[in-house]
C-alpha cells in the first residue's frame, strides 16, 4: 500500500487569539499535514499581519521560516527572524507563565525545541502539542533497540491516547493520527475499520494524508470493495492540496489508467512535484519516467541523479535502479559490475536482509 504511513508531526491550531485566528489554524494545521497549497495560503495570510506588527503572527513566521518547506511568504531574512522575535517572545512568553495559554508554551517549545516546555502544553491538552508528543514517543520507540515489548507498548498507549485526546477536539491531525496507530497497531489491536473510520472523518476536515489513505482502501480493496475510480478520485483531492503521496499515487494511476483516462505526461509533473518535496519513492518514479522517457524527454544522467536521491532515503527500487545503470554503464557512469553488486547487496539489506548488511560491512561499504 502506498500510504503516507508515516505519522504526522501534527500541528492544527487551537487558537484563542484575536485576529487573523483562522489562518493561523489553516498554517499550524497544513504545515505538517502535507497540505502544501493551503500552507501557502495561509502563510502569506499570517506573513501579512505579522508585517503590521501582530506579535503571535510575528513569532510564528519567525519560527517556520527555517522549515525547508517553508512557503515564499514565510521565507524572511535572518535579520527580520531576528527582530520578529525581539518584538514578539517577551509577549509570547508572558502569555504562557501568566496566564498559562498552552498555545504559547507550544509556540516557545517550537523555538527551542525544549521538551519541557512541550509537555506544558501538553499538560495544557493543546492539539497541536499532544500531535506533537505522541508522534515523537512512536518515532523514538519504533527507532530505539532493546526496548521490550511490554515497554513498547505501554509507550504506544501513551502515544494513543495524545492523539485520542486532540481526536476529541475534533482536531485533523489528532483523527489522522488515531487511524495510523488503528492501521498499524500502535498502542492498541490492528483494526482496519476503525482505522477508515478515523481517516474519513479527518477527511471531511480536508487532511490530505487521510483523504490519501482512503484511496488506498479503496485501490487494495481493504476493508471496502475494490474501485479504482473511487481510489483515483481521492488520490486526486489529495494531490490537489499538494500533498506528495497524493500526488504519487495520483501520477501512478495515471500513468497506468487506473481509474482515469491515462496520461502519462501530466503523470511525470506530479511525480516530480512530489520528489521536490522529498518523496523517496516519487524520486525514483520521476528518475524511471527520465530514463525510460515515459511522459518525458529521455535523460539518463538526470534518471541516475534522482536514483541517488531516493537511493539516499533508502528506498530500495532506487538502489536496484542503481545497480542496473552501473552493470549497464548507463547514465553517465562508468561501467562497474562491482558497484553493481554493492548496490544490490544494500537494496538487499534495505529490505532486511542482515546478511547483506554484514556483507557491506566486511567489505567496507555503507548501507547507503
Amino acid at each position: 500500500m502506498r500510504f503516507a504511513i508515516m505519522l504526522s508531526l501534527a500541528l492544527a491550531a487551537q487558537c484563542a487569539f484575536a485576529g487573523g485566528a483562522e489562518s493561523i489554524r489553516q498554517l499550524l494545521n497544513s504545515r505538517a499535514a502535507g497540505s502544501v497549497r493551503t500552507y501557502e495560503a495561509a502563510a502569506a495570510e499570517v506573513a501579512a499581519e505579522a508585517e503590521k506588527g501582530h506579535p503571535l503572527q510575528q513569532f510564528i513566521i519567525a519560527t517556520i521560516s527555517r522549515d525547508h518547506m517553508a512557503p515564499p511568504a514565510a521565507r524572511i531574512s535572518e535579520e527580520k527572524r531576528e527582530e520578529y522575535f525581539s518584538a514578539s517572545r517577551d509577549k509570547i512568553r508572558a502569555l504562557a507563565e501568566k496566564r498559562g495559554n498552552s498555545l504559547a508554551w507550544y509556540l516557545l517549545s517550537l523555538e527551542s525545541n525544549d521538551r519541557k516546555l512541550l509537555r506544558r502544553a501538553v499538560e495544557g491538552e493543546n492539539v497541536q502539542a499532544l500531535n506533537a508528543w505522541g508522534t515523537l514517543q512512536l518515532r523514538e520507540t519504533l527507532l530505539r533497540p532493546g526496548i521490550d515489548t511490554n515497554g513498547v507498548f505501554k509507550i504506544m498507549e501513551k502515544a494513543r491516547e495524545c492523539f485520542e485526546k486532540a481526536a476529541a477536539q475534533k482536531d485533523s491531525n489528532g483523527l489522522y493520527n488515531l487511524g495510523m496507530c488503528f492501521l498499524n497497531g500502535y498502542g492498541c489491536a490492528v483494526d482496519q475499520e476503525k482505522a477508515l473510520e478515523y481517516f474519513k472523518a479527518a477527511a471531511k476536515l480536508d487532511h490530505p494524508e487521510a483523504i490519501n489513505n482512503i484511496g488506498g482502501f479503496y485501490r487494495d480493496g481493504i476493508v471496502v470493495e475494490k474501485d479504482d475510480f473511487l481510489a483515483t478520485r481521492q488520490f486526486a483531492r489529495s494531490a490537489e492540496m499538494g500533498n506528495a503521496y497524493g500526488e504519487l499515487n495520483y501520477g501512478l494511476a495515471l500513468q497506468r489508467g487506473e481509474g482515469v483516462a491515462k496520461d502519462e505526461k501530466r503523470a511525470v509533473e506530479l511525480f516530480k512535484s512530489a520528489a521536490q518535496q522529498g518523496n523517496a519513492e516519487a524520486m525514483n518514479a520521476y528518475g524511471m519516467c527520465l530514463f525510460n522517457g515515459t511522459g518525458a524527454e529521455k535523460d539518463a544522467v538526470a534518471a541516475v541523479a534522482w536514483y541517488r536521491r531516493s537511493a539516499a532515503r533508502g528506498f530500495p527500487p532506487a538502489m536496484e535502479n542503481l545497480a542496473v545503470c552501473y552493470e549497464a554503464g548507463a547514465g553517465g557512469l562508468e561501467k562497474s559490475f562491482g558497484e553493481g553488486t554493492v548496490w544490490k547487496m544494500r537494496a538487499r539489506a534495505a529490505k532486511g536482509d542482515r546478511n547483506a548488511a554484514v556483507w557491506l560491512s566486511q567489505n567496507g561499504h555503507s548501507l547507503r
